[in-house]
């Protein structure tokens, strides 16, 4: 049967006690594995982002794509720090070898670059990959979830995008997403193309705790070269000096931040997108030469972040005793979980 366009509880907590399980907090009590579905497909970690997914199916045989969040070791933090916007379309280029994606039809979309590197290794491991799996297991035609908690969120709502819009998407799929405390995955008219696609029919979801800091990340600074034209400003014949000198500051601000993240993560980039060119290379191609090819990607000079998907509120209810030493309490699965029970049961 079709997906029900809009918000229903009993798959939300479905698919968050997933995304607990994929993660195995320590915080419990873990919700349990929900009734009438199946694990079928456990993936390794796949690369150095240290990605992971699931795949699981229910009794009425829909599918469950999980992403797993953040862990807690270098590769995997190193992701969510890669504060860079991206095109929504492009191509990145590892030494002679192209990777083409898209994850936007608006031209002027952006995507969080760590965030799209990791949907990108996620998707196309030669193996263990999103679109392996798929093809292997013979889900399309079919009835997908997709999912995830913290970086899994605005991977699994790249990951939507992509399905969207790729040529190299299983035909004939239908998908719904819930999201969990996602992430900023790009800019305004990236989030404006996933809700005109997907939110405004109803079938994808974004669930915040008004006490979680992490769906308020990465920092978002608005300038005048990130708002749409013609404005009042952009159309001034003779803007005051006040206002041009502030906007030259703003923007060499912007444009120096953006630079030393780039500066800073392209050593250690070199290595992720190298075994993002091992996936997708016709033939096997030495280590050695991708890590010593560089690499090229469509910058944006720009940080302005935005979230995506409709948005389910939840009233965060502030922490007592220990679980104050806990910087990420509001953040949990569980904390989430419990939330979901309380205020919308």
């Amino acid at each position: 049967m079709p997906f029900t366009p809009g918000f229903q509880l009993a798959e939300a907590l479905d698919l968050l006690a997933m995304c607990a399980n994929v993660e195995d907090e320590a915080t419990s009590p873990i919700p349990p594995v929900p009734p009438g579905w199946t694990l079928v497909f456990d993936s390794p970690v796949i690369g150095t982002f240290e990605e992971k997914w699931q795949l699981w199916r229910n009794a009425a045989g829909r599918w469950a794509i999980v992403l797993r969040g953040t862990v807690m070791r270098a590769g995997s933090i190193f992701e969510d720090l890669i504060s860079i916007l991206v095109g929504a379309a492009g191509v990145i280029t590892v030494g002679p070898h192209p990777i083409p994606y898209r994850f936007a039809a608006d031209t002027a979309a952006g995507v969080h670059l760590g965030f799209a590197l990791g949907t990108l290794l996620l998707l196309k491991d030669r193996e263990h990959g999103i679109l392996a799996q798929v093809a292997a297991r013979g889900i399309a035609p079919g009835d997908v979830y997709i999912t995830g908690h913290s970086q899994g969120a605005a991977m699994a709502t790249l990951l939507r995008s992509y399905l969207e819009y790729a040529p190299d998407a299983p035909a004939g799929c239908a998908y719904k997403t819930y999201v969990f405390a996602q992430p900023k995955p790009g800019n305004g008219h990236y989030a404006l193309d996933f809700d005109a696609r997907f939110a405004n029919a109803g079938l994808a979801f974004r669930v915040t705790n008004s006490l979680d800091w992490v769906p308020q990340v990465p920092f978002t600074l608005e300038f005048l070269q990130d708002v749409d034209r013609p404005n009042p400003l952009s159309v001034l014949a003779s803007p005051s000096l006040l206002m041009s000198l502030l906007t030259k500051l703003l923007e060499r601000a912007v444009d120096d931040a953006r630079s030393l993240v780039e500066t800073h993560a392209r050593a250690h980039l070199q290595e992720k997108v190298a075994a993002l060119a091992r996936t997708v290379a016709p033939e096997p191609v030495p280590a050695a030469a991708l890590l010593s090819s560089g690499f090229d990607v469509p910058v944006l000079h720009s940080l302005a972040f935005a979230s995506a998907g409709t948005e389910v509120a939840l009233i965060g209810t502030p922490p007592s005793g220990d679980e104050g030493h806990d910087a990420f309490f509001e953040h949990h699965t569980t904390t989430y979980y419990r939330l979901l029970q309380a205020q919308l049961a």
